[in-house]
């Protein structure tokens, strides 16, 4: 299977033309006119001094704090952004809210919280730092979660056992959780294709009664406009998010 092209899920969902969809017709990506992508601050989610990440360009805010708090908020449901450290989270997070590629050299040190506006749906994200101290919150925030985005580096082999044995025992806890997988860093030489991180991570074990969805995902070129994959991801999510409301 060539890069970027689908895997078929244990509930016969499949992408197609670069859209993952159950093949049952049920569900059609909808794409969204984003009226412009805007992170929004969110003050409740962050304790201590924020490390604040502002896009000026494009319009876009993250906040971020380097110590998650004990318990997660209980104001709204988010979509949560988890996987490895150096997966490439926050820079697959930032271009999905801008648009356009925005790499992200920096960990993430805690918490970053993300609040992508469409025509006709906000969604919130929350992402988490992906080493080993932060973890810990992982499963603290999952009750609170609408969806779990996990992130991958496809061309970090030594690192997809680890990256499976977290995912297995996050979705363990909840059933019914729709799962989106981004196989990141497709355009990498030594990246694994998406049919093979789909057998590395066990993803037909992910359960039947689950929404389960994998996409090849990169960001290249810092400013340039985002890869059409990563456009359908977003159209998806956001319906995973309304129908999970």
């Amino acid at each position: 299977m060539e890069k970027g092209t689908g895997k078929r899920g244990e509930k016969g969902k499949a992408r197609a033309g670069g859209r993952t969809r159950e093949t049952a017709g049920k569900r059609e990506g909808v794409r969204g006119k984003e009226e412009g992508q805007e992170p929004a601050r969110r003050p409740e989610e962050t304790e201590g001094e924020p490390e604040r990440a502002r896009e000026k360009e494009g319009k876009a805010d993250s906040s971020s704090t380097t110590g998650p708090s004990p318990e997660p908020p209980e104001k709204s449901k988010q979509i949560l952004v988890l996987g490895l450290d150096g997966a490439g989270k926050t820079s697959v997070l930032h271009s999905l809210a801008l648009n356009r590629v925005q790499h992200s050299v920096a960990p993430t040190r805690g918490l970053n919280a993300v609040c992508i506006h469409t025509e006709d749906s906000q969604m919130e994200f929350l992402e988490i730092g992906g080493s080993e101290p932060y973890r810990s919150y992982w499963e603290k925030y999952l009750s609170r979660g609408l969806l779990l985005i996990f992130v991958v580096d496809s061309a970090d082999h030594g690192r997809l056992p680890e990256a499976k044995k977290h995912l297995h025992r996050l979705i363990g806890t909840n059933p019914v959780l729709p799962l989106v997988v981004f196989a990141n860093k497709q355009d990498l030489e030594s990246a694994y294709p998406i049919a093979d991180i789909h057998e590395a991570l066990a993803l037909s074990e992910v359960g039947n009664d689950r929404k389960m969805f994998l996409f090849g995902t990169q960001v290249t070129e810092d400013g340039s406009e985002i890869p059409w994959v990563m456009q359908d991801a977003r159209d998806l999510i956001a319906q995973l998010a309304a129908d999970a409301q």
